[in-house]
């Protein structure tokens, strides 16, 4: 059997991480490439060899294909492994790769060129009766013309998009030019493409995908399907294999029409062949991706086959060890994306140093990710942290196990979406999998239902932590065995509880209703009850005047008139006071995409001043009244940070208007 000996990683994060451990493996040396940025990623540490890119920029490091050459041959690398996201369905870079004298992990370029480009996977797709939606392709002012042979609402997509980037819904003629400029902006900063089309839109439909794997000897295998249909910016949240929905009949359907394409192409390789499904089982094809999936886990685990092993033997020439009647699936499987976002605020992306992470280790579970101490999460780069992949032999238990898992997972210094992800999971409609692609639109996220049990974690922590064990922790507190009432302010929301001892526990009740606690364990900053047979994990730092308890995705500030230490500090109300605005100021890390307004300008409210980008997401800052612009303090393409300074505005004696804010333009247009 052929293989490497050793391959560079062109890439970061999780997928770096990943490849670098079947790598190990497999006895092949791995090269990463890292920026300063992530100089303390699980990458760097993990490689064999690990060498810092020059550069600051993405243009500069990661995406710079004769400085990654360059370092894959100065170490005697055979091999470069792309990933998926940044150069990964780069024809150009798979092209080079191949003149260095070097092996590119992945299909050939005409491949990529073939089916990376939407246009033409979905010409291709027509030659061979596969239905696609309607679309229609042209330049920006082509398309405004065009637009009326589909109505509305429609779809724009980037030519070589991916990941959601240059792609929108418009519900209007009078949106469709901003959205098509968004698109074509968007699409040159990602894919260096600005080609654009328009496209039905197809609202409630799932998104199904087929996993392809082939080699150079033209055998070709389906490894089945995965349901992707919970998405939010037209990015995948949540995955799962198989999918429950289709039946049978349909199942063959789409396996036939993604092998039609795969052998059409006689193509090498991981490819997945990507369409949507209406509930009466009719289906379109999408696209193709040319590389290995963020979602590829759900895939590996239900099927028992390592996707990157299977690249790294297809790249070095070897047939397929693997036919079709061998491949089959047992149980269910379904993944979270655990990124870097502050759900409770519309998900504004959250930067930070990474103190400490966990994550569970329990049967079934599977969590990939780069994080460690001083792991650094910047705006450069998307908000992926990790993946967390259940697997078990029903879809409920699955998800069971998954919500668990995300209960005890906890990254210190950033916030993340696990409070929205444990909703999402709980959430009846889909437990029941009533799914579609749209099902995250009107999806919001709830707070509260974590009082009690924060309230029991901090009793525990600060009344019993000096007994280590929990048999004798009434000996210490002998006066509770009374019931006895207190107060607790959580997130200086002020409630008062009773509680009173049981055995090896306590009995605490809030509005009418009686909750029991029981510790199972206490090790540093981690805390576990038990509570009606189910375990509550905590994760604890104490602070001066306060306790933060970490539970259930959130983080908690918590004090109490139990503990003499600790003194309640009263939040000072201020009133609002109507007072021109002169300075608009950055509340996040990023970049600057444009200016929209110049020194001297009259502006009027809600006028967009600056356009933002952070961790691939874009964001307008508005003028909060009427002004005057007094001085444009960054430029294009400068790094902002929190609390910098933007804009200054001067008074015009206009009205005076509502404080200013960030807006999200996750609708917009």
């Amino acid at each position: 059997m052929k293989t490497f000996k050793k391959i560079l990683i062109a890439n970061r994060g999780e997928i770096a991480v990943r490849v670098i451990r079947t790598a190990r493996n497999m006895g092949i040396r791995t090269v990463a490439i890292f920026t300063e940025t992530d100089r303390h990623s699980l990458h760097v540490s993990q490689a064999d060899e690990a060498v810092l890119l020059s550069g600051k920029t993405l243009q500069e490091s990661y995406l710079n294909q004769q400085q990654i050459i360059h370092i894959a041959i100065g170490r005697k690398a055979d091999a470069i492994h792309p990933g998926y996201g940044f150069l990964a369905e780069n024809a150009g870079f798979a092209e080079a790769v191949r003149n260095a004298g070097l092996t590119f992990i992945g299909p050939t370029p005409q491949q990529i060129r073939l089916m990376s480009e939407k246009n033409k996977a979905l010409e291709l797709a027509r030659e061979l009766d596969i239905p696609v939606l309607n679309s229609v392709r042209g330049n920006k002012n082509e398309l405004l013309r065009k637009a009326k042979q589909l109505g509305f609402p429609l779809m724009v997509k980037a030519v070589a998009g991916g990941g959601g980037k240059g792609m929108l819904t418009v519900h209007s003629k009078a949106k469709l030019e901003q959205a098509l400029e968004k698109a074509e902006r968007q699409a040159f900063e990602y894919f260096g493409n600005g080609d654009l089309f328009i496209e039905e839109y197809m609202p409630e439909t799932r998104h199904i995908e087929v996993q392809l794997l082939g080699d150079h000897h033209v055998n070709l295998v389906h490894l089945f399907e995965r349901e992707c249909s919970i998405q939010r910016r037209f990015q995948k949240i949540v995955e799962e294999a198989p999918s429950v929905f289709i039946d049978e009949e349909l199942r063959k359907k789409l396996y036939s029409a993604a092998l039609k394409i795969g052998e059409k192409v006689r193509y090498r390789g991981l490819g997945t062949v990507e369409f949507l499904v209406d509930k009466n089982g009719n289906f379109w094809f999408l696209e193709m991706n040319t590389r290995i999936q963020v979602e590829h886990p759900v895939t590996e685990v239900v099927t028992g086959i390592d996707l990157v092993g299977q690249q790294l033997l297809v790249a070095a020439g070897n047939k397929l060890g693997i036919k079709q009647k061998d491949v089959t699936i047992k149980g269910h499987a379904i993944e979270a994306r655990v990124c870097a976002e502050d759900a409770e605020r519309k998900f504004r992306p959250s930067t930070g140093k990474v103190k400490k992470c966990w994550f569970p280790e329990t049967d079934g579970l599977r969590t990939d990710h780069f994080l460690q101490s001083n792991t650094q999460i910047s705006p450069l780069y998307d908000s992926l942290l990790a993946k967390q992949i259940a697997r078990a032999s029903s879809r409920q238990q699955a998800i069971d196990l998954l919500s668990k898992g995300l209960q005890a997972t906890f990254a210190d210094g950033v916030k993340t979406n696990i409070p929205f992800l444990l909703q999402l999971l709980n959430d009846p409609h889909f437990r029941k999998n009533e799914i579609s692609t749209s099902f995250l639109i009107d999806f919001a996220l709830e707070k509260g239902q974590s009082l009690v049990p924060v309230a029991a974690a901090y009793l525990f922590s600060h009344l019993f932590r000096k007994k280590a064990e929990p048999e004798d922790i009434w000996q210490y507190i002998g006066f509770l065995g009374q019931n006895m009432s207190f107060r607790i302010w959580i997130d200086e929301n002020e409630f008062e509880l009773n509680m009173r001892h049981v055995p090896k526990g306590i009995q605490l009740t809030f509005e009418d209703e009686t909750y029991i606690f029981r510790i199972e364990s206490q090790t540093n900053n981690r805390l576990i009850l038990e509570s009606g047979n189910n375990r509550k994990v905590f994760f604890l730092q104490d602070k001066k005047y306060e306790m933060q308890i970490y539970y259930s995705g959130r983080m908690f500030s918590v004090r109490s008139n139990l503990v003499k230490e600790q003194v309640r500090i009263e939040r000072q109300v201020i009133k609002k006071q109507t007072h021109f605005q002169e300075q608009v100021v950055s509340d996040l890390f990023g970049r600057v995409l444009s200016a929209h307004v110049k020194s001297g300008e009259r502006v009027l409210e809600g006028k967009v001043l600056l356009l933002l980008e952070s961790m691939k997401t874009e964001f307008r800052i508005l003028c909060p009244q009427n002004s005057v612009i007094k001085k444009v303090w960054v430029n294009e393409g400068e790094m902002i940070k929190d609390g910098q300074l933007l804009v200054e505005l001067a008074e015009e004696n206009l009205s005076d208007q509502s404080q200013f804010s960030v807006t999200s333009d996750e609708n917009f247009p």
